[in-house]
């Protein structure tokens, strides 16, 4: 008997981090899925993990000002299935201070959006392997 081929599946994306003084607030968008997390997406041919990124913040959120926080990045893996298919997944994250909380969300991906402390953004995140990657990331922040 043939065992299922596992797909790989890789994409890249920002967690946008707002500082107000010695805290922290954290974009989180709910994909036109339902799910809550951060914007992330996959490569264009030739790009760069950072510039996939860069782009799917901008393309997700309309977000272009801020400052990449350099030589940092945060990964989660997990398998999903999708039309009978297992794809392995690994999501690498980059960590950008944004200047402003204007956000003007991609309709077509993300249904909602909203800026949340870490209290608030931990409950509301829907996969456990992204809550443990803003958990990571809040240990980061304040060490």
């Amino acid at each position: 008997m043939n065992e299922p081929q596992i797909q790989k599946d890789e994409s890249f994306g920002i967690i946008p981090i707002l500082r107000q003084g010695d805290s922290y607030s954290f974009l989180l968008i709910q994909h036109q899925a339902g799910h809550w997390g951060f914007p992330k997406g996959h490569a264009i041919s030739g790009e760069s993990p950072v510039e996939t990124a860069c782009r799917e913040l901008q393309e997700e959120t309309g977000i272009s000002d801020y400052t990449l926080l350099e030589g940092v990045s945060f990964s989660e893996s997990y398998t999903f299935t999708r039309k009978g298919e297992t794809f392995a997944k690994t999501v690498t994250y980059f960590l950008a201070l944004v200047k402003s909380t204007t956000v003007v969300h991609q309709i077509e991906e993300i249904q909602n959006y909203t800026w949340a402390n870490y209290e608030t953004a931990i409950n509301l995140i829907t996969y456990a392997p992204s809550r443990q990657i803003l958990q990571d990331v809040n240990q980061y922040l304040n060490s």
